[in-house]
């Protein structure tokens, strides 16, 4: 694991979120590959786009979509389309009981810091709390713990953290537990560089000297 860089990292996680209509929108967003536009959503869901508008603009405005024109390929207004934000991602595909076992994480890894060997025993716990995770891919299972995974090829960016305040105070302690976890999830051939970028931490792949890890998805 690197020492983190200047760079700005993940953003801290919403605890607010949309419900209804709104999150069965969001949840389409956050799930697609680029943004979507009102006629995709409605292919997805049914019912008429009216109402869709409403909702969608609420998340616009809430920070949980982003909207944005597509070029026209014909005649007539330019379509709108729309995508999740990070926040939008990480409200949209974490587990619900994200916060609860965030929180006692936190306070477990402020019991850490007066051990012998802060990292080492962080880096366990964070094990520990891998191998209990579903075996859904790795880019689903962070998704769940509220990291707003996007995955490029070998690499990962993790766009919000869940412990960001917690990590800001403690980098060595707090990001060996997030190490800890992609060792348990990703057959140990996964590294954590925290703050790796002004959008959120990266996780790469190490180099293997016999076969494949699982993959990036």
């Amino acid at each position: 694991m690197t020492t983190p860089g200047r760079a700005g990292g993940p953003q801290p996680v919403r605890e607010d979120g949309p419900s209804g209509v709104a999150l069965e929108l969001l949840t389409v967003l956050a799930r697609a590959t680029g943004p979507v536009t009102i006629a995709g959503l409605q292919a997805e869901l049914g019912g008429h786009p009216n109402r869709f508008r409403a909702p969608l603009e609420r998340l616009v405005a809430e920070g949980f979509a982003a909207e944005t024109t597509l070029a026209a390929t014909r005649r007539g207004r330019p379509a709108r389309a729309y995508s999740a934000t990070p926040a939008g991602a990480q409200v949209a595909l974490e587990h619900p009981g994200r916060h609860v076992y965030v929180a006692l994480v936190e306070a477990v890894a402020d019991s850490l810091r007066t051990r012998p060997d802060p990292r080492s025993a962080a880096r366990d716990l964070g094990r520990s709390w891998g191998e209990r995770l579903p075996g859904t891919g790795i880019v689903p299972a962070l998704a769940a713990q509220g990291f707003s995974p996007v995955a490029d090829g070998d690499r990962v960016l993790l766009r919000t953290c869940p412990m960001i305040d917690a990590a800001r105070r403690d980098t060595s302690v707090v990001c060996s537990i997030h190490q800890g976890m992609l060792d348990a999830i990703g057959d140990g051939d996964l590294a954590l560089t925290p703050f790796a970028t002004p959008a959120g931490c990266l996780v790469e792949r190490r180099p293997r000297k016999s076969g494949r890890g699982r993959e990036l998805s």
